[in-house]
């Protein structure tokens, strides 16, 4: 069952198209790879994804028990005729194209990290954990000055939830300490610990091994097929790292100046002509 589907999406910056008619499908309960030579538009289509960028054109939507959301439409857009017929589809719009933002993506069950390490560094590893969760913890200001039963009920889930998750990710130490004094690693992991305090239904890292040494490298490996068999977390993330790429990967999708060339299993990938002349820089096969 697919979990995420994305279709003819593109995005121009100015002149310059980022993508053109990018589509591909995440299943629920996978690891999905999206890979491609620098400049190739990964993190512009993760951006996408995650409700950072409007794409210009396509579809981007996430299949929930509650039924299927259009991740673009939480970033407002345009008016559209069927806004006008009914008042619940128009507030809804203008109320998108007020407040619409990452935020709501994240609320729908979209959560990432970031290829460039985006803490709170001056707050301690637990507070940023519990940040990740206002939108669960009781923030009505009376309740917090009269410390009711319901206040302190929701304080004490944020702080088990984000203690389970710094025991998953081997931080648990390391809760009092400030997040910008930990070891680079570390600061990987404290991300992605943050990012699970919001229960995404998919989690998209963006180059999680991006400085790591082996050994952490192959301890990311053990922790993101955990978060799958273990949470049942479904994976999207861009990583430069083949080796980690075909280890864990379900699934790879390729990207080259903007559009998909090549998707399928690891080795089925790892065979394609396209993919070794544009990805690995080899010449093109002859005819």
């Amino acid at each position: 069952m697919s979990l995420l589907e994305v279709q003819d999406l593109s995005m121009r910056f100015g002149g310059v198209a980022a993508l053109h008619q990018v589509g591909f499908v995440v299943e629920e309960g996978t690891i999905t790879a999206l890979i491609g030579p620098n400049g190739a538009g990964k993190t512009t289509v993760f951006n996408c994804v995650t409700g950072f960028y409007r794409p210009h054109q396509g579809s981007i939507r996430l299949h929930r028990p509650e039924g299927a959301l259009e991740l673009t439409e939480l970033l407002g857009g345009p008016f559209r005729g069927r806004d006008f017929a009914s008042p619940g589809a128009f507030f809804r719009r203008l109320k998108y194209k007020i407040a619409g933002g990452s935020h709501l993506a994240a609320r729908a069950g979209v959560a990432r990290t970031f290829q460039n390490i985006r803490l709170f560094r001056g707050m301690t590893v637990m507070e940023n954990l519990l940040a990740a969760q206002y939108n669960r913890l009781n923030r009505h200001l009376l309740s917090g000055v009269l410390g009711t039963p319901g206040f302190a009920r929701a304080e004490r889930e944020g702080i088990r939830r984000a203690s389970a998750w710094l025991e998953f990710f081997a931080l648990l130490e390391d809760a009092n300490r400030l997040a910008g004094e930990l070891p680079y690693g570390k600061q990987r992991r404290l991300e992605m610990a943050r990012a699970m305090c919001i229960s995404p239904r998919l989690l998209c890292l963006d180059e999680p091994a991006a400085g790591l040494n082996p050994q952490e490298t192959a301890e990311l490996a053990g922790w993101i097929r955990r978060l799958r068999q273990d949470h049942g977390v479904t994976l999207l993330l861009i990583e430069h790292d083949m080796g980690l790429v075909m280890e864990i990967s379900d699934h790879v999708v390729v990207l080259d100046h903007g559009e998909v060339i090549a998707a399928g299993t690891p080795a089925q990938v790892r065979r394609d002509p396209k993919v070794l002349t544009a990805y690995l820089g080899l010449d093109e096969p002859s005819p």
